[in-house]
């Protein structure tokens, strides 16, 4: 019965003699019922009022105007608050409120009452002013989604006007209240931009005194007594493979071809778990951070020095524990055994991906400086490449995105940009990696572990079937479709698409419509890998689910004591932390793509008037966004077109009767303005910009 009633309410059916009409309850019983869900905090009912909201928890923006909004996971439809309403909140707070009608439609909100506060610190700089003889500090916020400021509760001595301080926020009533917890430096300060952003989405560069408390008790070298109980792999040929400028080492491979043609591949993970213990100070900061982040210059670790880049990383000619994973793999990529234990390596070499590449082309000089390594890295590719054709014929996807590489002087300042080349070295790493991933989730969820599984979701028929129809719009042959869209016939869609100019702009468009990736409890597969059992394992080191998952493993089949015990644990926490890692990680590209944005602005405004060729990536209904080449992304707004335009949303085009622009044309551009502050690059057409010239 209550059901129904949630049901009615969801659909707009909000006043109580709309609800006896459609239930056919009596006053009485649903009076009752709608009691019983207001104690269940499921439903609100304004005083003297008849009516009844059901109660729903979103994400407040408010708007320059005044007016907010609140986005709802999982819901397409954000609902409006007025301005009356949202003056004692701010962008990011999460807030629980009701809907109520507006033409029989739940497009008003009103807000009952505050859940989480978006932002727990502001980073701003410092302003003193003095008023009837009384002076005060203030932090003006630099952040682009917190336009506030706070008062300054403790003045702290030598700090100037204009410095960029974090501090920690206090609200008091409608007011903020601000403690600085350390000051950034100077806005002229080289590479102070990236550290602001990274402020912004609460990653600090420190760590806590209590963390580093705690390191001084972890060891700098690997002890004997850490080997007992562990398989020794140290006479073994493993080695790592990374980037150049790599500095923490989470994974080492080793390979093995026998005569009856199958392969023994090695996957050794570096054993965080062994030195970072559920509770300690160490691991609640992993938790809240729950990844590294990869800002352009830096990287910001999910752990201090001494373990990234020291005790835990798999450097070369030293001892290291580890987590194994030995896979005996068939001809045709079968997986025929397998076995995970804990161990200890002693890495022969720490090779880079242009090294391995240059060996695998043949290179006669890498060849000679790693005699050793040439037959076992032959025999990686081969296995790789049936790996590869494996998960091809399953229908795992592959999207050709291009990512970019700033290069950054001295001052922080970007002087190039350019895209990011995956050779065969890389996608033999990312194949190992992700076999080594499906065998922990597949063999977990055997027995019946928890795990914190990797799934990706099916995407939503509508949505993909409305990205076939935008790329049919653009001349892109699609497939036919008999019933459900399946990640084989996208696959297919995606090979006729790979020898089309500007292949990414059509995989973007898709990729657009799938689901994004997340962490959960549950083993639901994953669509775009075409797996059934998957998670992540491979870097504990920068990630907080792989190590997660390592002391699930540790605690429960390598450490079994009370193993009912433990598994109870895991499963009260796994939903919890599933959660919070996959906010984690979605607030760590948020706060990647910022500072990318924040220097490709910085880049072009030493490009300002000058002519570039592009591609249209995007066609909003408030103007055009095109791409260089170079990945700089700007905006032609409406009101730099010349004429009177027309948006056509069905074929992503705009039109002013003789000219069309259209997604994926090549078109020419001015940069005309570029802001590092808001982030923004705008351009105009190359014929508009003369054409205006000539006025």
């Amino acid at each position: 019965m209550e059901q129904k009633v949630i049901e009615l309410l969801s659909e707009g059916i909000t006043e109580f003699r709309e609800l006896l009409a459609f239930t056919g309850f009596s006053k009485k019983k649903l009076k009752e019922l709608l009691e019983n869900l207001i104690e269940e905090g499921l439903v609100y009912h304004p005083k003297d009022t008849w009516y009844y909201g059901i109660i729903k928890t979103g994400k407040l923006t408010i708007k320059e105007a005044g007016y907010g909004f609140i986005t709802v996971d999982k819901e397409e439809q954000d609902y409006f608050v007025k301005e009356e309403e949202v003056k004692q909140y701010y962008t990011g707070d999460i807030v629980s409120f009701y809907p109520y009608n507006n033409s029989h439609r739940l497009l008003n909100a009103a807000i009952i009452k505050i859940v989480k506060r978006g932002h727990e610190y502001i980073v701003g700089a410092l302003k003193r002013t003095t008023r009837k003889g009384k002076a005060r500090t203030y932090i003006l916020s630099t952040m682009k989604d917190f336009q506030t400021k706070a008062l300054v509760k403790k003045e702290i001595p030598n700090l100037k006007d204009g410095q960029i301080v974090y501090a920690k926020l206090s609200y008091v009533g409608t007011a903020l209240e601000a403690e600085i917890v350390e000051c950034i430096g100077h806005p002229d300060d080289p590479g102070i931009e990236i550290s602001q952003i990274a402020l912004e989405h609460s990653f600090p560069i420190n760590f806590p005194y209590s963390v580093y408390s705690e390191l001084e008790a972890i060891p700098t070298e690997v002890h004997p007594k850490d080997y007992h109980g562990r398989r020794d792999f140290r006479e073994d040929l493993i080695f790592t493979i990374d980037g150049d400028d790599s500095k923490d080492f989470d994974d080492a491979v080793s390979i093995l071809k026998q005569e009856d043609g199958s392969f023994i591949l090695g996957v050794y993970i570096a054993d965080v778990s062994a030195y970072v213990k559920e509770g300690t100070a160490l691991d609640q900061e992993a938790l809240k951070r729950g990844t590294s982040v990869y800002l352009a210059d830096r990287v910001i670790p999910m752990l201090p020095h001494k373990l990234s880049n020291g005790i835990c990383s798999l450097n070369p000619n030293e001892d290291r524990l580890v987590i194994a994973c030995l896979m005996t793999i068939s001809k045709e990529g079968k997986l025929l055994n397998y076995d995970i234990c804990e161990g200890v390596i002693h890495s022969k070499y720490r090779m880079t991906y242009a090294k391995v590449n240059q060996i695998l082309e043949k290179n006669p000089k890498a060849l000679q400086e790693f005699p050793d390594l040439t037959e076992p890295l032959n025999t990686m590719q081969e296995l790789a490449s049936i790996l590869q054709r494996k998960r091809r014929k399953m229908g795992a996807l592959e999207f050709d995105i291009k990512e970019y590489k700033f290069h950054l002087n001295q001052q922080g300042e970007p002087i190039d940009v350019a895209p990011i080349v995956r050779a065969e070295a890389e996608k033999l790493i990312e194949a190992f990696m992700l076999m080594a991933n499906e065998t922990i989730a597949y063999h977990m969820n055997i027995i019946q572990l928890p795990c914190m599984y990797r799934i990706h979701e099916k995407p939503d028929q509508e949505k993909l079937l409305q990205s076939f129809q935008d790329l049919a719009t653009m001349g892109i042959n699609i497939p036919q479709i008999r019933g459900k869209i399946s990640s084989s016939i996208l696959q297919k869609l995606l090979n006729e698409m790979d020898e089309l100019p500007h292949k990414e702009i059509y995989h973007q468009l898709l990729l657009r419509s799938m689901m994004k990736a997340k962490y959960s409890p549950l083993c639901l597969g994953h669509f775009g890998l075409a797996m059934r059992y998957y998670c992540h394992f491979t870097s504990p080191i920068r990630r907080y689910p792989d190590l997660m998952v390592h002391r699930i493993l540790k605690e429960t089949i390598f450490h079994p004591e009370h193993m009912e015990e433990k598994i109870l644990h895991f499963q009260d926490l796994l939903p919890e932390y599933a959660a919070q890692n996959s906010l984690s990680e979605r607030n760590a590209i948020d706060c990647e793509r910022e500072v990318n944005a924040m220097l490709y602005a910085w880049f072009m405004e030493k490009e300002l008037y000058k002519v570039y060729s592009g591609i249209i990536t995007s066609v909003p209904s408030f103007g055009i966004f095109v791409t260089l080449h170079n990945g700089v992304e700007g905006l032609v707004s409406l009101e730099n077109m010349n004429g009177y335009y027309s948006y056509l949303s069905e074929s992503n085009s705009y039109t002013d009767g003789s000219t069309m622009y259209r997604l994926g044309d090549e078109v020419e551009v001015v940069v005309i303005g570029a802001d590092r502050k808001t982030q923004r690059i705008d351009f105009m057409f190359l014929k508009d910009y003369n054409d205006r010239g000539r006025e």
